[in-house]
């Protein structure tokens, strides 16, 4: 933290650490509290450095890798842009340290459609490897922010790829994000998944329908009910998430058998609906609407901004529960400013790098 104070102070610039663990996000009301903790950070002026809570963090509740945190925070504070900075300027259609016939590949509209090599893992391909950067453009894009894997190794380009450069690997995000409560279902941890066959696929994706046990194939892992899970089709692709109605015992007694049947199965009645189409959030393109009039981060700033709160003295902490927010010294005005350039690019870097100067926060 210390190399980060050092380096925004220098610019005349404040810092803040904001710590977090899954548990903060898997919890609707602590997910809205850490949300408006951003808000207000940026509303000071403050860049937030945001890491995991491992003093806290019980390994069943970790994030595990800096892509997802980074993808959690990115959909919970709205951001346009999220920059994954790796050891590799893009990925691949091969690892191109083995294969000389690898290709960039630069824009991905669609990520289901994908064919890239991301079985190589560890620090070759960065923390987490290229599989934990793909899963979190899957939150990202589905959340509305546009994924971005570069090169570590030249950070000004970022601006480049701002400014239309064929650099990195852009993955661009769905037309009708996810808003609100389907929002933040991307951020509760998920303890299984449950495949299913094609109808199932097409009824969840293509007709917004809830799931029920008859197009149930398989189920992984153990979950209790109201737990998060993956949505995967017969090939073990996640293609939605949800919030299952019953645990992982039930559902497997209950998979591929009709409505009908489940009272004879469990032993009282039931209507059988596994995930109600309310608790799904869509990670493919769709059109997954909800309509939560709650108003974003982005148009809570923008009031705060414009209405000339500047904040401009004293020291600011923050406390949460399993969480903490802490920044030190007077804000000057450079931070407000700073943190209104990043209200118009509306940018936000992977945690563990530098954060930009505000020369290059224009596009």
């Amino acid at each position: 933290m210390r190399y980060y104070e050092d380096i925004l102070n220098a610019l005349g610039l404040r810092c803040a650490q904001v710590l977090l663990t899954l548990d903060n996000l898997a919890d609707r009301s602590q997910y809205i509290n850490a949300r408006n903790t951003f808000t207000e950070l940026l509303a000071y002026g403050a860049i937030p450095v945001v890491n995991e809570n491992d003093t806290v963090a019980v390994q069943e509740l970790r994030f595990g890798d800096n892509d997802t945190l980074s993808a959690q925070v990115a959909t919970l504070v709205e951001a346009d842009y999220l920059f994954l900075m790796t050891d590799v300027d893009a990925l691949y259609t091969a690892n191109p340290k083995l294969d000389p016939s690898a290709t960039p590949i630069h824009e991905v509209e669609d990520i289901s459609s994908l064919t890239a090599d991301t079985s190589t893992a560890g620090t070759q391909w960065g923390t987490g490897g290229m599989v934990t950067k793909l899963t979190a453009a899957r939150i990202a894009t589905a959340a509305g922010c546009c994924l971005v894997i570069c090169t570590s190794q030249k950070p000004e380009g970022i601006v480049e790829i701002l400014n239309g450069a064929r650099q990195g690997t852009k993955f661009f995000p769905l037309q009708n994000a996810l808003k609100g409560r389907k929002r933040w279902l991307l951020a509760v941890p998920v303890r299984g998944s449950i495949w299913m066959d094609d109808g199932a696929v097409h009824a969840i994706r293509d007709r917004h329908k809830s799931l029920f046990p008859v197009g149930v194939i398989k189920v992984v892992g153990e979950f209790s009910a109201q737990d998060a899970v993956s949505l995967c089709d017969a090939s073990g692709h996640e293609f939605a998430r949800g919030l299952s109605n019953f645990d992982s015992k039930e559902v497997n007694l209950m998979k591929g058998r009709h409505t009908n049947d489940l009272p004879d199965i469990l032993g009282y009645h039931t209507e059988g609906e596994l995930i109600h189409r309310g608790n799904l959030a869509l990670l493919l393109p769709g059109d997954d609407h909800d309509d939560w009039p709650k108003k974003g981060v982005r148009e809570k700033l923008a009031q705060r901004l414009a209405g000339g709160d500047s904040r401009n003295s004293g020291d600011y902490s923050a406390d949460g529960h399993n969480g903490a927010v802490s920044t030190k010294g007077p804000l000057q005005v450079p931070a407000v400013a700073a943190a209104e350039q990043l209200q118009q690019q509306h940018i936000h870097a992977s945690p563990g790098l530098p954060p930009l100067p505000p020369h290059a926060l224009h596009s």
